[in-house]
């Protein structure tokens, strides 16, 4: 027993002198190094207080109880899907969800160096309860499905990095960013839009070139995309480019800015694509400016020119799309619509098709006031996603939007909707269809403290037979309805 407590006491004083000279060797040889170690990132360390540190933060649960069907609008192509709304358009079933969703964003840049700096946003997303899916939305489009899904370059899935780039001004009025960017058209987000997880990495140039502003952007899509339009995996990378200048109008009688902007999409260096290769153009002219003095009013006229390759040769087409938005305060009111046209085709034709990213890429979707037929911020985890190509029909839609004070915290916001497409759809015995449905909303904003809101709302759509003729159903449902709420706190 001695001998044991003697053994125990050499052990602790040999493990005493291994941590002494431990203490006083170079600790890069141990697996826990000294901060900032490995040498190379040394350099590149600067103290807290030498650094300017701005932080952004946003933190959002939301509830979502319908009957949407799922996987409806997957790119361009009619498909049924298979999330908890059921089949299609005929076939539907009522579920619920909750959604939370976590944001945080630096931007860094040393004090002295005001001309360079980094940005980063970090991004949670997940459910709990009810019907909620394991990705982001649940709509089936977004990672749960075993064989891939369609999604642009970073479209996250439960967590990752949202954007992270570089930015350095080396002359003045002009900007060079790098990285995972927020980019967007400039045309009415209509083409592809950050907002709506259309995340790529790229270079961006921008700036000032006499009154007016530019953008020069070359963007990379990942690879291996598996639905859309193309319907199967692109095999390598396929870039975006971007061309934007807007200029305010001089002596114009009222604030008025014209623009020109210029986009092409690539993906004929793909591998798994064996017929034809895939080229889109898109040329536009915006136009904004002041409304009645007190409202603002934007609108572009856009031409798309491409070639899709599917099909024996590739399809050809040449497509158009327009659109008018106005906003006017009245009083304590605020009115808002806005009309849009995309041209389509007749089922089996491409030549007169108007296209976009999205729907080639299938992410799907623009940003309008309706809130079932396409994205509206409090309301954005479900929805059916039409983008403007609308399965190669096309899409007509008038939207108006009217908000009201109710009291000092409490205000209100009604919605209305009318969505056709260009070209009309047949199925079965119903004969072709054009019309797509009219939405009704309302949605109540409470502003509880400070940076803290909540929204309540609930939207019904009238459906025609268009949709359910295009997902191939054999009935139709009359009514999609959507109850949500939104509870957010964002400094």
């Amino acid at each position: 027993m001695t001998e044991l407590f003697l053994n125990q006491r050499w052990v602790a004083v040999v493990l005493i002198i291994l941590l002494e000279l431990g203490a006083q060797l170079n600790q890069s040889y141990a697996d826990q190094i000294s901060f900032p170690e490995p040498t190379e990132e040394n350099s590149y360390t600067v103290p807290v207080e030498s650094l300017r540190l701005r932080m952004w933060a946003q933190y959002r649960v939301m509830y979502n109880a319908s009957n949407i069907p799922s996987g409806v609008n997957s790119g361009s192509l009619p498909t049924a899907g298979i999330g908890p709304g059921r089949l299609n358009f005929g076939d539907t079933e009522h579920y619920d969800f909750f959604r939370q969703r976590m944001r945080l964003a630096f931007d860094i840049q040393q004090k002295g160096s005001e001309n360079v700096g980094a940005y980063i946003q970090l991004e949670y997303r997940g459910g709990f309860g009810g019907s909620s899916p394991a990705a982001s939305d649940p709509r089936g489009e977004t990672g749960a499905n075993a064989d891939g899904t369609a999604n642009a370059f970073n479209r996250l899935q439960a967590r990752g990095v949202r954007y992270g780039y570089i930015y350095v001004t080396p002359i003045e009025n002009h900007t060079l960013v790098a990285g995972i960017l927020p980019t967007m058209d400039q045309v009415g987000r209509v083409l592809w839009d950050s907002e709506w997880d259309f995340n790529v990495g790229g270079v961006s140039l921008g700036g000032k070139i006499g009154a007016g502003d530019y953008r020069l952007g070359f963007y990379r899509i990942a690879a291996d995309l598996k639905a859309g339009t193309i319907g199967q995996g692109f095999g390598k990378d396929g870039d975006l480019w971007a061309v934007d200048y807007n200029i305010p109008v001089p002596f114009s009688p009222f604030p008025l800015k014209v623009g020109g902007h210029f986009y092409s999409l690539n993906l004929g260096k793909t591998e798994n694509i064996t017929i034809g290769d895939t080229h889109e153009n898109w040329f536009a002219l915006t136009a904004s400016g002041s409304l009645l003095g007190t409202g603002a009013w934007n609108s572009y006229v856009m031409l798309n020119v491409g070639r899709i390759g599917t099909g024996l040769t590739g399809n050809n087409h040449t497509g158009y799309s327009a659109k008018f938005e106005g906003s006017l305060p009245i009083g304590p009111t605020t009115v808002n619509l806005f009309a849009l046209y995309a041209s389509g085709d007749k089922e089996g034709h491409f030549s007169n098709q108007f296209t976009t990213p999205e729907a080639i890429l299938g992410t799907n979707g623009f940003w309008g006031y309706s809130h079932i037929f396409n994205a509206n911020a409090p309301s954005d985890v479900n929805d059916v996603g039409i983008n403007l190509n609308n399965g190669g029909a096309g899409l007509i839609t008038v939207q108006g939007q009217f908000k009201f004070p109710i009291l000092p915290k409490l205000n209100g916001t009604f919605e209305t909707a009318y969505f056709s497409a260009a070209r009309s759809r047949g199925f079965g015995t119903r004969g072709d269809a054009a019309y797509m449905g009219t939405e009704v909303g309302l949605m109540l904003t409470y502003n509880m403290a400070r940076n803290l809101n909540l929204d309540v709302g609930a939207a019904n759509a009238f459906m025609g037979d268009f949709l359910a003729n295009r997902t191939q159903a054999t009935g139709v449902v009359q009514n999609i309805y959507e109850v949500f709420t939104r509870f957010q706190y964002m400094l």
